[in-house]
């Protein structure tokens, strides 16, 4: 934590600077010039007493934000910001007098959910893209000055994959797709050689960004039988989704052209033999209607 690192480090300092004191007495040094060093130095360092933490929350959830002011402060009011390249942009103030003011841009969108002088969280209530960033919280105390410190809120998306492949009888196409937030990362674990894979990333306007990988296997009779395992790596962590090859059923270039051949020959000489029959039957029934005007 970032008071308790602050007080430990200023625990050391006051011990080598005790130190320094007593070799620096005996030294030619001047000894004015070092003390005056080293006590600004040990108070800008204990002056950070302010204790937050970031956080790592899911979009379109409920985040929250605290801050402990861990030195005992007589506090007037506690100020929340959201850093801006520009300058900090307030957004809610709590104090005993006026109590809860939260800025017209804010409103039902977030709120001061603890209220206090000396711890202070705020909440949102469903976050968007707009909320990630970093946020500072502002103790104004009476006689000490301002106390802050800062807070940073990271949003992600879970990633949704799928995996499916396409069979034939030259080749095999694997095709892994995830869509998450920040962008995942997509390999493969697949026995044998001769396969190579080609990868697309398409980013989104609602912040996730979509990853596709398809594995061309060039043998694809070895696979058959065997699993395709697609690894997919998201906020440190690698998830499997493994898919069995089975045998498909496949026609050959060649193959499928015979047999469409020889269809389309059946089928002519179908008609052909309908026609002559049909010929056949119309001179018969001429012959008879001859005969019997003779």
């Amino acid at each position: 934590m970032e008071a308790s690192l602050a007080l430990s480090t200023c625990k050391c300092l006051f011990l080598y600077f005790a130190l320094c004191l007593q070799v620096f007495e005996r030294s030619f040094c001047h000894l004015s010039t070092y003390r005056l060093i080293w006590f600004l130095a040990a108070v800008m360092l204990c002056r950070a007493q302010v204790v937050t933490r970031d956080e790592r929350e899911p979009l379109n959830t409920p985040a929250s934000l605290r801050c402990f002011l861990e030195t005992p402060q007589e506090v007037v009011i506690v100020t929340w910001q959201k850093m801006k390249a520009s300058s900090p942009e307030n957004m809610v103030t709590f104090s005993k007098e006026h109590g809860v003011v939260v800025q017209p841009a804010y409103k039902d969108k977030m709120n001061i959910t603890e209220l206090g002088l000396q711890n202070t969280t705020i909440t949102f209530w469903n976050t968007t893209l707009d909320d990630e960033g970093c946020y500072k919280c502002l103790f104004n105390t009476f006689g000490s000055g301002k106390m802050s410190g800062i807070a940073c809120l990271t949003l992600f998306v879970q990633p949704k994959v799928f995996l499916h492949y396409k069979l034939s009888e030259d080749h095999l196409n694997v095709t892994c797709s995830a869509n998450a937030r920040p962008a995942p990362a997509i390999s493969w674990k697949v026995a044998g050689s001769g396969m190579d894979n080609s990868t697309e990333i398409i980013t989104h306007p609602n912040g996730t960004t979509s990853v596709i990988s398809i594995l061309h296997i060039k043998d694809p009779k070895n696979q058959v039988g065997k699993e395709v395992i697609c690894q997919v790596l998201h906020l440190g962590t690698v998830k499997d989704f493994s898919q069995p090859v089975s045998k498909g059923f496949w026609f050959s270039v060649p193959l499928l052209l015979s047999i469409v051949s020889l269809v389309i020959l059946l089928i002519l000489i179908s008609i052909l033999l309908y026609w002559k029959r049909h010929r056949t039957q119309d001179r018969g029934e001429l012959s008879q209607k001859a005969e019997r005007r003779k």
